[in-house]
């Protein structure tokens, strides 16, 4: 644990010192839903979903709680091939600290901080459209589906920033990595269903939907606020089985990186 505390105090200070980081991190989350959900909830009027008629507002916030996790993807991946790059994983590791110590101090640190900004984006939601933007229900129902999309978003937390952890320490060069990054960012977000109901896409977005995290992640919280909350523990569950996947991978990959950098 003392490693743990070691290391994540080392993640929490080289975020904070930085203010750009610090004003992206309030402004991005910010900017999609106050300037991105607002202006398309005019353009679009009323979404469907699950018989319900939502706006446009209603419908894309667990979509953005939902990208918080997936941008830990790109965080993960610059923080950690920096880490590989300067020599501080290798003497971090030549220190006696666990892959699992290494790993944990990343995914805790980074995903407290896309935890404030999903807060964030709940609480400016709730702001515009001026309730609690979840379907009304008993005190235990209301349990149930907070419980439900707090392990979905979690696994979702888990599974992106293991799965950055993993292939920023194998990616070393700057160029490789904003390549991987240009290739995978906006297929992924518009491939899922954070921004619109896949269902009625056209038929190979949505053969790409199945195969993406992100739309497990944004359809559990979605239904969990106003659909079937059984729809969403199934995809709540994938998610879980999908973030333990992809944990066991970073742990092996961690486990074997060797410690001195290779030049090829």
């Amino acid at each position: 644990m003392e490693a743990v505390r070691a290391l994540m105090t080392r993640e929490l200070s080289r975020l904070t010192r930085s203010k750009a980081w610090l004003v992206m991190t309030l402004v991005q989350p910010a900017a999609y839903l106050g300037l991105f959900a607002v202006a398309l909830s005019r353009q679009v009027g009323l979404v469907t979903f699950e018989g319900q008629a939502l706006s446009y507002v209603l419908f894309v916030l667990p979509g953005l709680m939902a990208l918080q996790t997936y941008q830990l993807f790109h965080v993960l991946v610059s923080l950690a091939s920096l880490d590989r790059r300067v020599g501080v994983f290798s003497l971090v590791m030549l220190a006696g600290t666990s892959p699992g110590a290494y790993v944990a101090s990343g995914v805790l640190v980074n995903g407290v901080v896309a935890g404030l900004q999903a807060l964030l984006v709940l609480g400016l939601g709730m702001a515009l459209v001026g309730r609690f933007p979840v379907v009304v229900g008993s005190f235990g129902a209301l349990a149930v589906r907070a419980g439900v999309a707090l392990v979905a978003w979690v696994a979702s937390v888990v599974l992106w920033s293991s799965a950055g952890l993993m292939l920023g320490l194998r990616i070393q060069e700057e160029e490789k990595r904003d390549v991987l990054w240009g290739l995978l960012n906006l297929p992924l977000m518009f491939s899922s269903s954070a921004f619109y109901d896949v269902r009625q896409a056209p038929a190979f977005i949505r053969i790409l939907s199945y195969a993406n995290p992100l739309t497990y992640c944004s359809d559990a919280l979605r239904f969990a606020m106003y659909g079937d909350p059984q729809a969403a523990m199934g995809r709540a569950g994938l998610l879980v089985a999908l973030g333990a996947v992809s944990l066991g991978l970073c742990l092996g990959v961690v486990r074997r990186m060797p410690l001195v950098r290779t030049h090829r």
